[in-house]
């Protein structure tokens, strides 16, 4: 790869990085997490041969990560976002906002980390099929079943909670 500064591959890599940890760690080590991803990039960026997108080639690197984190720790957290969302508040009323991202919170919660993992690069962070098999090291055929799955499991669980069920 060409000469980069750490800040260009920081600014381009940082967001979706951190959008990727946040579902999957716990808030108060979140940033530390990042930074350690972050810095692993930097250390393995002359290692890039592009035959994925770099944001894709960093995301598979958060991934394995975050896998090392997990087996570290023999246990799983799971993560719910409804404090990060109250705290959001401030001043602004987010009534039904906040209702529906903490039942989306909520649900996620109750999905597989490879059922979180694959609706977050596929529908959220829109990456191909190929590109999310490549993140997660698995096929193409693996990722969308997969993602058949999570979508059906999130439609009962969501279904199921706003019904009066509880997270």
């Amino acid at each position: 790869m060409d000469q980069v500064s750490f800040e260009q591959i920081y600014e381009q890599l940082f967001p979706a990085v951190y959008r990727f940890a946040c579902i999957r760690i716990p808030s108060s080590e979140i940033e530390d997490i990042t930074a350690e991803i972050m810095a692993k990039i930097w250390r393995s960026i002359s290692g890039f041969e592009g035959r994925s997108s770099l944001r894709c080639w960093a995301l598979r690197i958060a991934a394995n990560y975050i896998a090392d984190f997990y087996r570290s720790r023999k246990q799983v957290d799971v993560i719910c976002l409804a404090e990060d969302l109250q705290n959001l508040s401030g001043s602004r009323d987010y009534g039904e906002d906040l209702a529906t991202g903490l039942s989306v919170s909520c649900t996620l919660a109750q999905l597989t980390e490879p059922q979180v993992a694959v609706i977050q690069l596929r529908l959220v962070e829109g990456f191909s099929s190929t590109e999310t098999a490549s993140i997660m090291g698995t096929t193409q055929q693996a990722v969308d079943s997969l993602l058949y799955r999570a979508k059906k499991s999130f439609r009962t669980i969501y279904t199921a909670e706003a019904a009066g069920g509880e997270c």
